[in-house]
């Protein structure tokens, strides 16, 4: 068994779904995963939430093989009221 592993990181820059893949030690925790890649750098924002497989996580959580790790921003609009808003402009 391997010391390292690799990881994809799924994201979203411009409305485009990302992702990016590294390889880390094992025992690695989300605290320390953002720290060493520099995520704020990555996606250009302060404020984030990490999920495995759709599920918020911690920051002391390990990352494990085969993790779907994935990176959540702060939306800026309920999507549900901006599409009521586009369909009344489009009226």
């Amino acid at each position: 068994m391997t010391d390292k592993f690799i990881i994809k990181l799924f994201y979203t820059r411009n409305n485009n779904l990302k992702y990016k893949k590294f390889e880390i030690d094992r025992n690695t925790s989300i605290e320390n995963f953002i720290q060493r890649y520099r995520i704020h750098e990555i996606i250009k924002k302060d404020e984030f939430s990490f999920g495995v497989y759709g599920k918020i996580k911690d920051l002391d959580y390990i990352i494990q093989p085969n993790d779907r790790l994935e990176l959540y921003v702060k939306i800026i609009a309920d999507p549900k009221i901006r599409r009521k808003n586009l369909a009344k402009s489009d009226s």
